[in-house]
């Protein structure tokens, strides 16, 4: 056991939809297969071998020339194949003696390779993280991001950006599209009718990380919150590029196309930009054979549910009256998976565990295309 001071990630069996919070059931062993893809994502993008690697793929060639920032990406891949992804990934945990906080604690740190079962333990470098408060203007209720920007260093970046590859048609930018043509000028698109269009590089989106709902920002809001420079905000869009296309090569040799996704960063005492959070299938969009293998498997179950029209019409009311509290309007209960959608969800994660990190961690699993199958039979 080592002296460690940092947080712990303890992935749990429950889920979340459309901003709401826990969900009344849980989902067998989602919390294992959550912690493995994401150390595993990790520890790849930590690697200057693997970057090295990527670099020389199909992927990454599309990336580059797509590009349209020249040297200064360029020279990015380079640091990236040189000293490999920063990012606030210590290790993986078997079992806590104590709890981890402002005190070392001792803990065994291990990689994936030193542990013969999967863990729901993840060890990484904490952030300091302050909500806005709310305040009142002319009756409207707004975020009030002083005390963020000013929270000591390291700080989590309160932005959430998202990349996208393609667009399919349940992707929310389709809505913004057709509700503001010069927001879709503004990210670099000449045309609002892209529905199934895909690109090289992907298309980046700003939204709101520490609000109750996630709204998109423009980039200027985005550089006004954030406590950024323009400087930083830059790096953090050309880091996610790159990152974006190493996911986009790693899915790929697992067998599955990876659409869109979101990462989150945060700020070191350096001024430097590092990843923090988690990869895995509820941070990325990811298909099989045209059929989503990701969290909007579970989305799609509520949609048509009295809870879920409720939810959206609360998120209406809050907006037209200048409100950010929305679900004290929502007078309906979400209802559990049914058993199908449940075993269903579970092979989903575990399914994409064995996929992703290219190792058998869970047994009697369903393959990819039996899992795309049963979703897509599900679906119908």
């Amino acid at each position: 056991a080592t002296a460690l001071k940092g947080v712990i990630f303890k992935y749990t069996d429950a889920y979340s939809v459309f901003d709401w919070g826990r969900m009344p059931d849980q989902i067998p062993y989602k919390r294992d297969a959550l912690a493995v893809i994401a150390a595993d994502f990790f520890e790849k993008l930590e690697n200057p071998e693997m970057w090295k690697s990527f670099s020389g793929s199909v992927v990454a060639y599309a990336l580059r020339k797509a590009c349209r920032h020249g040297s200064v990406f360029n020279e990015l891949g380079e640091e990236l194949q040189t000293s490999g992804l920063r990012t606030h990934y210590i290790g993986v945990l078997e079992e806590i003696h104590g709890e981890l906080g402002d005190k070392a604690t001792s803990v065994d740190v291990k990689s994936l390779s030193d542990i013969e079962k999967p863990v729901n333990l993840m060890a990484v470098r904490g952030v300091s993280i302050v909500r806005p408060a709310m305040s009142t203007v002319l009756g409207k209720t707004l975020p009030d991001y002083r005390a963020t920007v000013r929270s000591p260093l390291p700080r989590l970046v309160p932005l959430e950006v998202v990349f996208r590859f393609g667009c399919p048609p349940s992707s929310s930018l389709i809505e913004r599209a057709k509700a503001d043509p010069v927001y879709i000028a503004e990210l670099g698109l000449s045309d609002t009718k892209f529905e199934e269009c895909k690109w090289d590089f992907p298309v980046m989106e700003l939204f709101t990380k520490l609000e109750q709902s996630d709204r998109v920002l423009r980039f200027s809001e985005a550089l006004a919150i954030s406590g950024l420079s323009g400087e930083q905000l830059q790096d953090i869009f050309l880091r996610t590029a790159w990152v974006a296309g190493f996911l986009k090569w790693a899915c790929g040799k697992a067998g599955l196309e990876l659409t869109d996704g979101k990462l989150e960063w945060a700020i070191g005492e350096d001024g430097k930009i590092f990843l923090v959070d988690a990869i895995g299938p509820d941070e990325l969009r990811l298909s099989r054979g045209g059929v989503q293998l990701s969290k909007e498997f579970l989305r799609a179950y509520y949609r048509d549910s009295a809870w879920f029209e409720s939810v959206k019409k609360a998120k209406q009311r809050a907006r037209e009256e200048g409100q950010l509290e929305w679900k004290q309007y929502v007078f309906e209960k979400p209802l559990p998976l049914s058993q199908d959608f449940k075993e269903a969800a579970s092979q989903l994660y575990i399914s994409l565990a064995n996929a992703l990190c290219q190792r058998i961690w869970f047994r009697s699993v369903w393959s990819l295309d039996a899992l795309a199958g049963k979703i897509n039979m599900m679906r119908k």
